[in-house]
């Protein structure tokens, strides 16, 4: 009898000891999953604030290479469109009679300014008269200047004899400061920019504010530009080099790169680093607190049970159970209460997480639909307009209209989704700038709109880009280009579908594109990184999901881009 009571005593006390390792190897399994969670966050997240730096960057470069874009292309027409060829061949201070033409001359030069922040002066050069026309004044050949103006006054008599019939780029060193110049040279008139590297720099680091960055200029042969400061942080970029900073480079035009180096302690990354090293002590303090008290309820707790059930053996239990100070059950209400807080606390942890992917994909939303307000902008077109319209310029007046309207609304307050009638006027007011840009032989463009609702709505500015993706990448001036806008409702598996089609005959997708379109990776084109139509696309999945898509091809082979969207309609 006493064999096999003390037999079934044995048995009771293994399984004690397996059930308190079934319940603390999950324990510290669940500890250790939520250790490697954390961990895995803080990478993801250290890469998010990494891609952040490297596009806002990029946004910046991206913005300089669309203005020198635009103003290879205004420098030619406006050069053939500038009085300079009413300048005699020999000019002097002392002839009033020309001045009014000076003054016109310096006055599209201060409007060309207006446009282009990073650009510090326009500036026309004549060579048969010598005469060098700036924003603010006019130098003549007998006139006597050092300094800048010299070295200009020398850079534009050499320009005036090399004619490469298109715009040319290049540094200019003088007086301590470093200039990127344009200029467009045509029967010994020169007319081009000047912009100051530092300001360039100056307004990197504004944009980049969230975080440090020591910018600086590759030439195409390798030679390095730095900023002034750079002397002064040499020392941070190295200890930054050793620490781990990122360090990108950007294509600008045809010069050089823009080179950005982001310092691993500073601004939006320096925070991170806190919040890592915050989130580690804590983790490693939560584990070290759970072993602790894992061991303490092991005492605590199993060998209380593991003597009460030694104690249930005999008859005298009841008694066992109330005077053995050992078996104080009250530490199973204890662990119950911990065990709980646990979980809320894992709980809350997952809500915090959810409700964090949800905000970032808002604000990307948010981020691709508005990034600035123009005020500054409007203000400036207004004042343009008004003086326009005051000087009887009807052309200047009628295209700072259609602009003003067509920034208006592009930037206004309207969701995430407009009128489609409203989307294709805000388009029809793009083309008509683009036709006043490019002249009537350049390009066509047609509207075809069939059986569509007055309440139809489309993502706001998606025709846009799609049909700006057209022009830009499909109109030339070697021949006209048709682009035609082409909208419909059709009956697609079994449902009712908003078709939109814009196609054009350029030139279409290289294979480069296509397949970097169909594998969801970067567009490079030109040097540069092209987003519109992944942008596009990224938008329709955020808001529709499985309920919209995009399609692009060719007509032929290199011939005609044909881009296409199907968004379900849900009513009618």
């Amino acid at each position: 009898m006493y064999r096999q009571k003390e037999k079934k005593r044995k048995r009771k006390a293994e399984k004690l000891r397996t059930l308190g390792l079934k319940v603390l190897i999950p324990v510290f399994a669940v500890l250790l999953g939520l250790l490697l969670c954390l961990f895995v966050g803080m990478r993801e997240t250290r890469k998010l604030a990494e891609q952040y730096t490297e596009d806002t960057a990029g946004l910046y470069v991206e913005q300089i290479n669309r203005d020198i874009f635009q103003i290879n292309n205004e420098l030619i027409q406006v050069l053939g469109k500038s009085g300079i060829q009413e300048i005699p061949d020999t000019l002097e201070a002392s002839e009033q009679k020309y001045y009014d033409l000076l003054r016109d001359i310096r006055e599209q030069n201060r409007l060309l300014k207006i446009r282009y922040k990073e650009v510090q002066n326009f500036f026309v050069y004549a060579e048969k008269a010598d005469v060098l026309i700036g924003d603010e004044g006019t130098i003549f050949s007998q006139s006597y200047v050092e300094g800048f103006l010299k070295d200009l006054r020398g850079f534009a008599r050499k320009a005036a004899t090399q004619s490469y019939g298109v715009t040319s780029w290049e540094f200019l060193e003088t007086d301590g400061e470093t200039y990127i110049v344009g200029w467009y040279t045509k029967a010994g008139n020169v007319i081009g920019c000047l912009m100051n590297t530092e300001k360039i720099f100056s307004l990197l680091k504004e944009m980049t504010q969230r975080y440090e960055v020591i910018p600086f200029l590759e030439k195409e042969d390798g030679t390095l530009i730095y900023p002034k400061d750079f002397a002064e942080r040499k020392k941070e970029m190295s200890q930054a080099e050793r620490k781990g900073g990122n360090f990108y480079k950007y294509q600008l035009g045809t010069i050089g790169k823009m080179c950005v180096y982001v310092l691993p302690n500073g601004g939006i990354l320096e925070t991170i680093l806190e919040m890592q090293t915050v989130l580690v002590v804590l983790i490693t303090v939560l584990f070290g607190i759970c072993i602790f008290l894992a061991v303490r309820y092991y005492y605590h707790l199993m060998i209380p049970l593991k003597v009460f059930t030694e104690g249930i053996s005999n008859m005298e239990e009841e008694q066992l159970l109330h005077e053995d100070g050992r078996n104080n059950i009250l530490e199973l209400e204890a662990v119950s209460d911990k065990f709980r807080l646990l979980l809320r606390k894992i709980q809350s942890l997952k809500i915090a997480i959810y409700e964090k992917e949800l905000q970032e994909k808002r604000a990307e939303l948010e981020y691709m639909q508005e990034q600035i307000r123009p005020h500054f902008f409007l203000n400036c077109l207004s004042l343009i307009h008004g003086m326009a319209d005051k000087s009887g310029e009807a052309e200047i007046t009628y295209i700072t209209k259609v602009l003003s309207e067509y920034i208006r609304y592009n930037y206004r307050e309207s969701g995430k989704e407009r009128k489609l009638v409203e989307e294709i006027e805000h388009v029809k007011k793009y083309m008509e700038i683009q036709r006043l840009r490019y002249g009537d032989s350049a390009f066509c463009f047609e509207v075809i709109c069939e059986e569509i609702g007055d309440e139809v709505q489309v993502p706001s500015l998606v025709l846009q880009t799609l049909v700006e993706n057209a022009v830009v990448h499909g109109v030339t001036l070697d021949h006209l280009v048709e682009i035609s806008l082409y909208v419909t409702m059709e009956r697609y598996q079994d449902k009712n579908w908003l078709y939109i089609c814009v196609s054009d005959t350029g030139k279409g997708f290289s294979d480069d594109i296509l397949k970097a379109l169909s594998e969801d990776t970067p567009i490079i084109y030109g040097g540069r990184k092209h987003v519109g139509l992944q942008n596009v696309k990224r938008r329709l999945e955020l808001l529709y999901g499985q309920d919209a898509e995009l399609s692009v091809q060719n007509m032929g082979e290199h011939y005609g881009a044909v881009v296409e969207v199907r968004i379900l309609q849900k009513t009618l």
